[in-house]
């Protein structure tokens, strides 16, 4: 199969990099050049003013700093004897994020992988910075030069031949994106061994301890902790909380919520800047909600900086009309497990206020959904296992125990 390499626009890498990029050998996971390479771009971001002012770069570069990695290692090594990498990995990256493709990369990498990464097609200031880093690390020592042949960062418009080309010589695909966007890329054929994962369309949710609130003493901490798990994605990455849940006393809940909105929305008002389009949109949105779904309704707020959606009872269908910017459903919990109906296979994380384990019954009962239970502000923090996936296990090759 051929490719007319005109369509493409190469930000890492070029043509003679992807034909050649079949033949490289597979690499063992962990090892010292790779971390040492990751080291090298964190330090280049963690250095430069600009990269430090947007905390979603920061915590990358803070995530594949060669402490975290050497942390990772020493997990990796007291389970797995001997793994190798699989080979060439095809990373399909979110249109709506700006850092995701560069945690798909980094994990593809140090696991021991070449990998060809199409980039996010809306274009991002996070990702201009994080790029620059890896291309300047690249050209500074020879001992990192070889690394080049292992990475292609570019851009195309859709089309399925150059799907089936990347398709066609990679060992594993990574899609992350919406259920139509994995159906569209399905359609190119993948080589008999080769394996695939898929980050389909998600949403998440928090559950709030009343009690626990007003016991905190830094609610402007916690107002910023939860901005930065949803607008600071313009509540986009399926990480980001849609549905507030708050257990407690009737009383403490209405207390908490005063207090708990009021100092949310000073955050988003210091910090967030809202298009015209997105207040219209949150406004469609909820009037939408308030139309479909029976026993709702629209908080009145200051402004429709947040939109709050009140539900008198638990229902699946707020799925349909989530919302992003800044919409939220609210729901007061008698028993944890009145959330059985929406912990369905798109139920992806619980951020949580108070005792965790308090989510454990609803884990266990066996819905199909709930892969990752964190607390507020944690979020985003990327991890070796995500939404369910080892990806240590799914991007490496297991030959000796």
């Amino acid at each position: 199969m051929e490719l007319n390499f005109k369509e493409l626009q190469f930000h890492i890498g070029d043509e003679k990099i992807v034909e050649k990029m079949p033949k490289l050998p597979a690499g063992k996971p962990f090892e010292e050049e790779r971390i040492a390479f990751l080291n090298e771009v964190s330090k280049r971001l963690l250095s430069d003013k600009e990269a430090k002012t947007y905390s979603d770069v920061a915590t990358f570069a803070f995530w594949i700093r060669r402490a975290n990695m050497e942390k990772e290692k020493r997990e990796f090594l007291s389970d797995h004897r001997l793994r190798m990498g699989r080979g060439v990995l095809f990373h399909i990256a979110p249109s709506n994020v700006a850092v995701n493709y560069a945690y798909s990369f980094a994990v593809g990498f140090v696991l021991g992988n070449a990998s060809i990464v199409r980039l996010p097609s809306r274009e991002f200031r996070q990702t201009e910075l994080i790029n620059r880093a890896i291309s300047e690390a690249l050209g500074q020592e020879e001992v990192y030069k070889k690394w080049s042949d292992y990475i292609v960062f570019l851009r195309y418009a859709r089309n399925k031949e150059i799907n089936d080309y990347f398709s066609s010589i990679c060992n594993v695909r990574v899609i992350w994106g919406g259920d139509a966007a994995i159906e569209e890329i399905r359609k190119s054929e993948l080589p008999p061994r080769a394996g695939e994962i898929t980050f389909a369309d998600r949403y998440s949710i928090c559950i709030v301890d009343a009690e626990e609130y007003l016991n905190i003493k830094d609610k402007e901490r916690l107002a910023l902790d939860f901005y930065n798990d949803t607008y600071f994605t313009d509540q986009n990455a399926c990480t980001s909380p849609r549905l507030v849940c708050w257990m407690g006393e009737h009383e403490r809940i209405e207390e908490a919520k005063e207090i708990f909105w009021e100092k949310f929305w000073g955050t988003v008002e210091k910090k967030y800047t809202f298009r015209p389009i997105q207040y219209v949109d949150k406004l469609t949105n909820s009037c939408l909600a308030a139309a479909t779904i029976e026993g709702i309704h629209v908080i009145r707020m200051k402004d429709n900086r947040i939109v709050r959606i009140e539900l008198e009872k638990m229902t699946p269908r707020i799925q349909e009309y989530r919302g992003n910017s800044g919409v939220f459903y609210e729901y007061e919990l008698g028993d944890i497990m009145e959330l059985v109906p929406i912990c369905n296979e798109k139920l992806q994380t619980i951020a949580v206020l108070g005792d965790e384990m308090k989510v454990l019954p609803l884990a266990e009962s066996g819905v199909k959904g709930i892969d990752r239970v964190v607390k507020i502000g944690e979020t985003m923090e990327f991890g070796f296992v995500w939404d369910g996936y080892d990806l240590r296990e799914r991007l490496t090759r297991k030959i000796w125990n």
